[in-house]
């Protein structure tokens, strides 16, 4: 399950009483039961408070013929039942394992210091205040997860089998093999991906997918992902991949598996406080002991051990560092939710992160920067070669190939006729076959070259596929890739949002590139690169002291992807090797999603630092007021669990904000 936090010393697990608030609880009576011991102790201590301003208590302590307030304490004593059996019951079992320095401890020395001075509503307020903040943390974290599965939609628990008689049958969507012909009605949740079959378009609603709210039309043939929802027809799909392997399950499976991770902020934060509850724990006994034995020496006035002792109390209350070890956690996991808003799926909570220090993006450039539809802008043929035989012999060879420029090339040459080649096999730069023991060649300039065959001077503003047979050149075929229309924009935006660098490689020709860089923005770019040239590149950066990110769609952009800093990943239309190896999935494909993912990293952190920055602030402050007698134990109660409070409410205000300003 998603990750749960676990104050000061991660002791919580999958039975911890706090941060398990029950999904299925909703409204007013679902509130109730989850906080009825915090209700149960609040009410007998505010009744506890006016009874003992009255003098109701200690008439009936006296009327008994005692001295000592004895109803008092057994009043209080109920009244914080309710709440110590849960928190008692979470020490001891952290107790019985060696583990005494945690939070427990804290509030449990706290309390049961607080009766033995006779601060009885204030020994009730600590364990109350402190078992109402984890709850509120874990209400609120629940709050975080439910957001989470919302945005990208629930998991469908059915599947439609149309089978062999034309009729539907329900059917588990984790049985239904792929090849399977499925049927989805209108306003349901694709379950499985799959090819859409028919003769007519269909309106999908992709939010959940890609978080845009326009609908997309489907044709026939088209791949359709699962959360998609068909809109005014009902749709037919044959599956293409089994139910686990289907978008909704990965997606559901990076965000949990993210959830549990910790980012370097919380990992720090984690081994800080394995040192941090002793320390306090002495500190607090020094506040005590340190004016005791000053009182030893002649001169010097009686020991008040009952003020020191409330003293040191202050301080061991105050010192809790819940508010730090809830709000870090609830900042990261909830920035998971709006990220996953916003098309982003983030693998790991330690690249949100890196992604604030990115100084450099890479892209790739055909499917990344572009949308990786080519369309044959011209065919040119050497001389003794005819137009149709350079578009034949280059489908032959490519007929086997899965790149966008192969399968244009397979579009182009549908209604010609085509060789049977042999061998066909991908090399550097392109593809290689054998056609009545000639060698055809198809790919680029350089293939050609580097097998020494002659090629006329260079003309054309397009991507050029070359194809040469026996030795020779026999033409050329050129084609052109659209820019996708948010490219721009987007590259504009990461430079203000402090991207110095935004560079494009590609294993393109130069000319195809050059042009994609200037439309695009970008302030360099390089060409004709194979995969280990643009890893070698990734890693000259990175040795040079910059922060990079690689966005790229394909099995070549792999090795990028995994040496970058933050690997990121086309998520409708990218490989899954590409989607294996990245840090981050963008789940529509859409651009305009990355500087959001850098603005947001940055908030984050702006939400970290003010959270620790106000809790240490009052921590300290209340701290030394309590040192010199000033602050009470009930203002130690508030600099802890009050400023948790705070600290979450902000976290999840700020973080909601965020997400709402950026995807509306």
């Amino acid at each position: 399950m998603p990750h749960e936090h676990q104050c000061c010393n991660c002791h919580n697990d999958n039975n911890h009483a706090y941060g398990q608030a029950d999904k299925g609880r909703r409204g007013f009576s679902g509130l109730f039961r989850t906080y009825l011991r915090e209700i149960l102790s609040g009410v007998m201590l505010v009744a506890g408070i006016v009874l003992s301003r009255f003098g109701v208590f200690a008439g009936l302590s006296e009327a008994s013929g005692y001295a000592f307030d004895w109803v008092s304490l057994l009043w209080f004593m109920a009244a914080v039942a309710p709440v110590a059996a849960v928190i008692l019951a979470d020490a001891w079992n952290d107790w019985r394992k060696g583990d005494f320095m945690n939070e427990f401890t804290l509030m449990t020395l706290a309390a049961v210091g607080a009766f033995f001075i006779g601060e009885y509503p204030e020994a009730v307020a600590v364990l109350l205040f402190y078992s109402f903040g984890e709850k509120m943390e874990g209400t609120a974290s629940d709050d975080v997860r439910e957001r989470i599965r919302s945005l990208i939609g629930r998991l469908p628990d059915k599947a439609y089998v149309v089978g062999a008689d034309g009729n539907l049958h329900e059917s588990d969507p984790k049985g239904v093999a792929v090849g399977t012909l499925i049927a989805v009605r209108p306003g349901e949740r694709v379950p499985i991906d799959g090819t859409l079959e028919g003769d007519s378009e269909i309106d999908f609603d992709t939010s959940a997918i890609t978080g845009e709210s326009v609908p997309r039309s489907y044709a026939p043939g088209s791949l359709v992902l699962s959360g998609m929802i068909p809109l005014d027809k009902s749709a037919r799909l044959t599956t293409a991949k089994a139910f686990a392997d289907s978008s909704m399950s990965r997606m559901m499976k990076l965000i949990e598996d993210a959830a549990a991770k910790k980012s370097p902020t919380e990992s720090m934060l984690r081994r800080i406080t394995r040192w941090y509850t002793p320390t306090v724990m002495v500190l607090a006994a020094l506040v005590f002991a340190v004016p005791w034995l000053i009182s030893l020496f002649p001169g010097t006035s009686p020991f008040a051990w009952h003020v020191w002792l409330e003293r040191a109390l202050v301080f061991l209350v105050c010192s809790c560092p819940c508010a730090l070890v809830v709000s870090i956690p609830l900042s990261y996991f909830a920035s998971m939710g709006t990220a996953s808003r916003l098309g982003l799926l983030f693998k790991d909570s330690a690249h949100i992160d890196r992604m604030r220090k990115t100084d450099t993006v890479v892209f790739d450039k055909t499917g990344t920067l572009t949308t990786g539809q080519f369309h044959i802008v011209g065919i040119c043929s050497a001389e003794g070669s005819a137009e149709e035989e350079v578009l034949s012999l280059a489908a032959a060879v490519d007929a086997s190939s899965a790149h966008p420029l192969a399968q244009a090339i397979m579009k182009e040459a549908a209604d010609i006729p085509r060789p049977e080649v042999e061998g066909a096999t991908t090399v550097p730069h392109g593809m290689q076959a054998t056609l009545d023991g000639r060698l055809i060649l198809v790919g680029s300039r350089k293939l050609l070259q580097d097998n020494g065959i002659a090629m006329p001077s260079e003309s054309r503003p397009y991507t050029e596929v070359c194809v040469a047979a026996g030795g020779r050149y026999i033409g050329s075929v050129y084609l052109e890739d659209t820019l996708k229309p948010e490219a721009a924009d987007a590259v504009a935006r990461l430079h203000k949002t402090g991207a110095e660098n935004v560079i494009i490689l590609s294993g393109d020709r130069e000319q195809a590139v050059a042009s994609a860089a200037k439309a695009a923005g970008a302030d360099s770019w390089q060409s004709q690169l194979l995969p280990a040239d643009k890893q070698r590149i990734i890693d000259c950066l990175r040795s040079e002291g910059h922060v990079v990110a690689f966005v790229g769609d394909g099995i070549n952009d792999a090795p990028s992807i995994a040496s970058a800093d933050i690997g990121i990943a086309m998520g409708t239309h990218g490989t899954d090797m590409a989607m294996e190896s990245a840090d981050v999935v963008i789940a529509g494909d859409n651009l305009s999603t990355l500087p959001k993912a850098m603005l947001l990293a940055r908030r984050v952190h702006r939400v970290v630092v003010c959270n620790v920055a106000f809790a240490l602030g009052v921590k300290a402050a209340v701290m030394i007021l309590g040192a010199f007698g000033i602050a009470s134990l009930w203002a130690a109660v508030f600099a802890d669990t009050g400023v948790t409070a705070i600290t979450i409410i902000y976290t999840l205000l700020a973080l909601t904000t965020f997400g709402n300003r950026h995807t509306s």
